[in-house]
């Protein structure tokens, strides 16, 4: 009876471990170096990292009243897919919607000024430098080139996809571990059993 309840202890020291760990790993996790006017770029990043993980988190809760492991072999691969899907949208996006700039990753727009800095050096020079040695002209600040409201679009969408990698990667170690766990438990009951019929 005493090696049942420490065994249920166990499981649920497990469970909350991954998730602290999952909220741990949110804010070590490097962000992005973004160089930005806006100062509240790192804080809102930081805070919906902190969110999706607390969401994922309620899987622990379901956890404690769902013990059938192809429910959680389900959700570790739908978990795992949706990761892979939205982090490869947002390698591409990051690609798309940043140029580097002295070692750091700049957001840029969609929508250039009129007579911005690239125009006036082509004309001068006949020709632009290449595209990743272009934020040199403007000396790593987007808004002389971009219109700042496209800008903030391509941040916040970029800061979005990063929230969504986030839950969907703390809700497949979490699936995975209670996955695992169950096995576990399932393996050792056939053991325990297979023994019993042995003696008897």
């Amino acid at each position: 009876m005493l090696v049942a309840k420490l065994k249920e202890v166990w499981k649920e020291v497990t469970l909350l471990s991954t998730w602290i760990a999952s909220v741990t790993g949110a804010f070590i996790i490097p962000l992005p170096s973004w160089h930005a006017t806006d100062e509240n770029t790192a804080f809102f990043m930081k805070f919906g990292v902190f969110i999706a993980t607390v969401l994922a988190g309620f899987l622990i809760l379901y956890s404690f009243k769902n013990k059938s492991a192809r429910t959680w072999m389900r959700l570790s691969i739908e978990f795992i897919a949706l990761f892979i899907g939205v982090y490869a949208i947002y390698h591409f996006a990051r690609e798309a919607k940043t140029l580097p700039y002295l070692d750091k990753d700049i957001v840029i727009g969609n929508e250039l000024l009129d007579n911005n800095p690239f125009e006036t050096f082509k004309t001068a020079h006949g020709f632009l430098p290449a595209r990743n040695e272009q934020m040199m002209i403007i000396l790593g600040d987007p808004e002389k080139a971009w219109v700042k409201e496209s800008i903030m679009s391509n941040r916040i969408q970029l800061m979005a996809l990063l929230f969504f990698c986030y839950l969907f990667s703390a809700g497949f170690m979490i699936s995975f571990c209670n996955l695992i766990i169950l096995y576990k438990e399932k393996y050792q009951k056939k053991n325990t059993a297979v023994s019993k019929t042995v003696i008897e």
